[in-house]
């Protein structure tokens, strides 16, 4: 009986340099006479599992291209069932590359079937650039100019830091990305359909942004600086240093921003008859500077071997200027251009921001299986900024020329608290459970307020029609449960999570008057993922998640906003969220040198929250108005085809395309008296981006990224296509010890955003671009850059259950 038990053996494999997992490495099980009795190839998270062998004794073989090939020797006994290997290194052949004279460069996207993970020191198109430059070369993910992010088409998207909202919000994500360096930035996860442990907020999914913090022995960092061809530049460094009682980290840079753009618009209003009556042409010229100090420190103390204690702090102090003039002719289609208004924006402002965070782990075993994690993290953010108006108006009709000023001063002041408790236990092989708790509670209170200038006293009045104080609570309380089986090649993973939200907002006018809203909320998100092994070498997964999509402060605070001469914004306070049920099937295949990944999902939403515009008149004079309501519901569906390619071990091609199918409800509704519609529309888009990289002798690197975004529907108009090519090299000298990158964002000057719109009232065209930049990048590496990561444990385990099992379904 002894000699026909089942045992298995077990591990994961990794890079001995990097410590990087390595997917799709060969795995040979041979007995004591040398016959292959089993084998198959390292999953994507670099786990091997080998099972069906008798007692005795065996060799595990591993191969790989571009790596020496290992052996290990193991026996299965009546008395260890298993053998894990906890950590296998192995280590590049050196006299291959040799022979080739090619310096070879990690994967840039790591496929899971949950998940994509970018590595993105590896991307040149965006060296000396900020996060949002980063997320631009992010396939299926698209940043407009005005820095507002969308996954798969699809704007209700979250945006974290290590796992957190860390004090990103819509009201100021875009300005807080553009200032962290992109070398602080290790990976980017995009999480399309997240499970019952992370927020639903976001129905098209989760962006996480991991920040750079290694383990590495000893001490080790760098120091970049850069320029561009605009007058940008940015110097920054880094250091860690790591043992075996703590670790710590520091990371600061500077960033100096200089961008400029562009607008052009046209806009027509309709007679009774639907005819183009009177119309607005805009045209406008954008110039814009600022800079920042990144700060970013922590410390991990290992107080023993199960328990760790860290402390970590992020702040930003910025500010930034812009220089703005826009021309807006205005006319009637027989008669003609009858006035034209120079617009002329200077503004000024300082920014702040401070995120700090206590955290805990113990670990109630020592392979971290069962463990406890808790922590308590800040933030605080404001902006305090101005601008000034100044409008020239030229009369056709021989009439004197007028002018006028309006005076904006426009602040923001918010703060959040996060809590957070984790628990995990993996029970057996086959078994594990999560459950935790996620409170968060911010506070907003933002004053706004105008001032036009009087001719005759020859100074500033207020102007009670556009003064406002948003003051914003809202306190999120979620419990979260889910349970991870694995039966056979089948894993399952469900979850619950409920969520309690109250919502209380106060918007009060110049005179003290307030507009109170308040609400509460609570809701279920359950969450089901069902994960097939297909083959050693493919997976099938089917998942279902219940999701969300809070209205943000911006959206519900009714003060009248007018940036755009041409119209006049505000939201509405009484918002609601719209809800999702997300369903989507992967599979997943990978080969040696291939990977293909194909998605499909389906998305039905409810209370659409969308931005309507409409005709209405301010001063005697036809303005247009936008803001956001509850419209109608939704359907998207789509599809996302991944290959990932490596030929001849110098050009690694990554594909993506995405199509998706999106169909809005018609609606009509009534606002401040006046009915607004919108028609049915339904649309079918794609897109597709190549990311091309090239790696040459002498330690050279290329890459090249395309992308195209075709045709699109948007509220009650559409969006034109649009495409641009990226460019990139990158050399380095002594060992990597120096580099210097070279990118041109933007070759041809096409990543522009234009828009048609229209209703029975109005028609209106715009467009918006930024101008092509092109980026210098010097780096210096110290340090003992070579030395592995620490490592907590031996290389080889002989217990049965000393870490999580081989095969089984992970969020």
């Amino acid at each position: 009986m002894g000699m026909s038990a089942q045992g298995m053996v077990r591990g994961l494999v990794a890079d001995k340099q990097t410590d990087e997992v390595l997917q799709f490495v060969n795995v040979r099980v041979t007995d004591a006479n040398g016959k292959l009795v089993g084998g198959g190839m390292t999953d994507e998270k670099g786990h091997f599992g080998v099972s069906g062998l008798k007692d005795g004794e065996y060799s595990l073989q591993l191969s790989f291209v571009g790596y020496k090939p290992v052996n290990r020797t193991f026996q299965i006994t009546p008395q260890k069932r298993t053998a894990h290997f906890n950590r296998v290194f192995m280590a590049v052949d050196a006299q291959t590359l040799k022979e080739v004279q090619i310096t070879g460069q990690r994967s840039q996207m790591k496929l899971e079937v949950d998940r994509k993970t970018f590595t993105v020191d590896e991307v040149l198109a965006a060296a000396g650039g900020s996060v949002t430059d980063l997320l631009e070369n992010i396939p299926s993910v698209e940043v407009t100019t005005d820095g507002e992010i969308s996954l798969r088409g699809n704007s209700s998207v979250e945006v974290w830091i290590n796992g957190k909202a860390s004090g990103l919000t819509s009201d100021n994500r875009a300005e807080i990305l553009q200032q962290i360096p992109a070398e602080s930035i290790e990976r980017i996860e995009v999480i399309d359909n997240p499970s019952a442990k992370f927020s639903p907020e976001g129905t098209a999914g989760i962006i996480n942004i991991i920040l750079k913090r290694d383990r590495r022995a000893g001490y080790y960092g760098s120091v970049q600086t850069g320029v561009n061809q605009q007058g940008g530049w940015n110097l920054g460094g880094n250091i860690n240093y790591s043992s075996k009682w703590f670790d710590a980290f520091a990371n600061v840079g500077y960033r100096r921003r200089k961008g400029d753009g562009g607008s052009k618009s046209e806009q027509y209003y309709k007679d009774a008859n639907g005819n183009r009556s009177d119309y607005q042409m805009i045209d406008g010229e954008d110039n814009n500077r600022g800079g920042g100090l990144f700060m970013r420190g922590g410390l991990t103390f290992h107080m023993t071997d199960n328990d760790d204690l860290s402390l970590t702090g992020m702040m930003m102090r910025g500010n930034h200027s812009n220089d703005n003039k826009t021309t807006y002719r205005y006319g009637n289609v027989v008669t003609g251009d009858d006035r034209q208004m120079l617009r002329t924006t200077t503004g000024d402002g300082d920014h702040h921001m401070y995120n700090g965070e206590l955290s805990f782990t113990h670990k109630f075993n020592e392979q971290g299986t069962h463990k406890l994690d808790a922590s308590l993290s800040f933030n605080k953010w404001t902006s305090d900024g101005s601008n000034t108006y100044r409008n020239d108006t030229t009369y056709f009709d021989g009439s004197a020329p007028t002018y006028s000023l309006q005076y904006r001063p426009m602040n923001i002041n918010n703060q959040a608290w996060e809590a957070k408790v984790d628990y995990e236990n993996q029970l057996t092989e086959a078994l594990k459970l999560e459950a935790g708790y996620n409170g968060r509670f911010s506070h907003e209170n933002t004053p706004q307020e105008s001032q036009m200038w009087n001719h005759t006293t020859q100074q500033y009045e207020d102007e009670p029609y556009f003064y406002n104080r948003f003051i914003y609570d809202m306190d999120v309380h979620a419990l979260y449960a889910t349970g991870n089986l694995k039966v056979g090649r089948m894993g399952i993973m469900a979850g619950l999570r409920g969520e309690y939200w109250r919502v209380d907002t106060k918007s009060r006018d110049y005179y003290g008057a307030e507009e109170p809203f308040k609400k509460d909320y609570f809701q279920l998100f359950p969450s089901l993922f069902l994960n097939y092994e297909l083959t050693k070498t493919s997976q099938l997964q089917l998942n279902y998640t219940r999701r969300l999509r809070r209205p943000w402060g911006g959206q519900l605070n009714s003060f009248k906003n007018t940036r755009d001469a041409s119209m006049i914004e505000f939201g509405n306070p009484e918002l609601t969220p719209e809800y999702t049920n997300s369903f989507s099937v992967n599979y997943l295949k990978t080969w040696a040198a291939h990977t293909l990944s194909l998605g499909t999902y389906y998305r039905p939403t409810t209370d659409v929250m969308q931005r309507v515009r409409y005709q209405g008149t301010y001063n005697g004079q036809p303005v247009m108005f936008m803001t956001n309501l509850n419209v109608a519901k939704s359907q998207s569906a789509g599809a996302e085809l991944i290959l990932k390619d490596k030929f001849f071990r110098i050009l690694d091609l990554t594909t993506t395309l995405n199509a998706y199918y999106y169909k809005l409800d018609g609606f009509s509704t009534l606002v401040e008296g006046q009915t607004v519609t919108g028609a049915s529309d339904e649309n079918f888009a794609w897109d597709a981006r190549v990311l091309a990289s090239v790696i040459l002798p002498y330690s050279i690197s290329l890459q090249a990224t395309g992308n195209y975004r075709s045709r699109s529907v948007i509220t009650q108009g559409y969006r034109k296509a649009n495409g641009s090519l990226d460019l990139g090299v990158r050399k380095t000298f002594l060992d990597k010890m120096f580099a210097v990158a070279l990118n041109w964002r933007d070759v041809f000057n096409t990543r522009q955003f234009e828009n048609y719109t229209e209703g029975p009232t109005f028609w209106r065209h715009q467009k918006n671009w930024r101008d092509p930049r092109i980026n210098l990048q010097l780096t210096w590496n110290f340090g003992n850059m070579n030395q592995k990561k620490r490592q907590g444990r031996d290389e080889m385990q002989g217990g049965e259950d000393d870490t999580e099992s081989f095969g089984g379904y992970e969020q």
